[in-house]
């Protein structure tokens, strides 16, 4: 039974940052002021142009926070940026220039993070070629947000997630671990570890960080699915169950939600459960392969007759592999054992001779097994009990 791999969430982590506090820059601004070099008896007084000079970069400075209160866009972001890297070419007393670094940095990582749902956009809407530029823009703004302030665990939690979204895990998970270190308690550092462990086979680490991402956002669904998703791979499927009744109860309620608890259901031979919720996954998205893969699955090798349908079961085989194409060998399979259940040896031990041919080499045994049920004749039939995988 096919559980596909999570769909990537990474664009949807990128956080809101808070505003630069007016309080700070005011006494800041004094500060810098009355911390001027006063004229000393008998000594040249201050160069009135220096004294210009750095009158006119402290009210780039002002200028560049003001015109934070309002932005909105990246152009509007880029105007921030240009007022502080022009304050920043003059002399600035050492707590302003800190300041300005500062705010500089988080603008970078604020404009990063439009860039990075402006690649959100393209990338729903087709257009790779833009996602693939946006995404590039965003991942600069986060670097040079870092390189100014390298505790703005937000820039390195945001870098994380395009790492992610590269597909480069190792340095993604290096920035969640930093990210956590600086910020314990931000959820998402938590959520999107876990979904790098579990992009990465590591099924017990990332059940460790949905867990704690659990206990600071209870009531987040895609952590519990994500769980979920984690116990099945590891075949704890009555936690798995349990973590998919979560994810539904708090609003996860999408045809792929009630098409993973299905699965679940169907593991535990809970087969009218399971019919049930692939009926309900189709009813709400017709469009969705897996859901009518798992139906036929269960309805061409069910061990109870009342739950079999083999010609709806063929229908259903078919129609996964027109949405879906036939290059996973779980749709292959599936289609293998439609055929067999109405008879047509033939077929499907074509089917399942390319579901043998793309398998990875620890499934085809079982394949390899079904092969011969079909060479022989005989349909292929699920365990009428499920054998137990936890532990009470």
């Amino acid at each position: 039974m096919l559980l596909q791999t999570l769909p990537c969430k990474w664009r949807e982590t990128i956080a809101r940052s808070c505003r630069v506090g007016s309080l700070l820059l005011f006494v800041l601004l004094i500060h810098a002021k009355t911390a001027e070099p006063q004229t000393a008896p008998n000594k040249r007084s201050p160069d009135p142009d220096a004294r210009k000079l750095l009158t006119q970069n402290r009210h780039l400075v002002t200028q560049a926070y003001k015109a934070t209160q309002d932005a909105q866009t990246a152009d509007d972001f880029d105007n921030v940026i240009s007022l502080c890297e022009q304050a920043m070419l003059g002399e600035l007393p050492k707590k302003l220039l800190q300041y300005t670094k500062d705010l500089l940095s988080w603008t970078h990582n604020k404009r990063g993070e439009i860039y990075a749902r402006q690649a959100n956009d393209a990338a729903e809407q087709g257009n790779l070629e833009t996602a693939v530029d946006m995404d590039s823009r965003a991942m600069k703004d986060f670097e040079t947000s870092i390189s100014l302030d390298g505790r703005r665990w937000r820039a390195i939690h945001n870098r994380g997630v395009s790492y992610a979204i590269l597909g480069k895990f190792d340095q993604a998970t290096e920035d969640f671990d930093r990210t956590i270190e600086l910020r314990p308690n931000f959820s998402k550092a938590w959520f999107n570890r876990g979904e790098v462990g579990y992009e990465q086979k590591d099924f017990e680490g990332a059940v460790h960080d949905y867990t704690e991402s659990i206990r600071l956002n209870p009531e987040d669904p895609g952590a519990y699915s994500g769980r979920a998703h984690s116990h099945y791979r590891m075949g704890r499927y009555r936690e798995a169950l349990a973590d998919y009744d979560q994810a539904l109860e708090f609003g996860e309620k999408d045809a792929l939600a009630y098409t993973d608890r299905g699965d679940a259901h169907h593991r535990l031979g809970h087969w009218q459960r399971a019919a049930s919720d692939y009926r309900r996954a189709i009813k709400l998205d017709e469009g969705l392969g897996r859901a009518y893969q798992g139906a036929a699955w269960l309805m061409a090798t069910c061990p109870d007759k009342r739950y079999r349908n083999h010609e709806r079961a063929l229908q259903a085989a078919h129609k996964a592999i027109e949405l879906d194409g036939d290059e996973d060998h779980h749709y292959l399979d599936t289609l293998a054992a439609a055929q067999a259940a109405n008879d047509n040896y033939e077929e499907a031990i074509s089917e399942i001779e390319q579901a043998i041919e793309l398998a990875p080499e620890n499934e085809t045994g079982k394949l390899r097994d079904r092969l011969k049920l079909y060479q022989e004749k005989k349909p292929y039939r699920q365990a009428s009990r499920p054998r137990r995988t936890t532990r009470r």
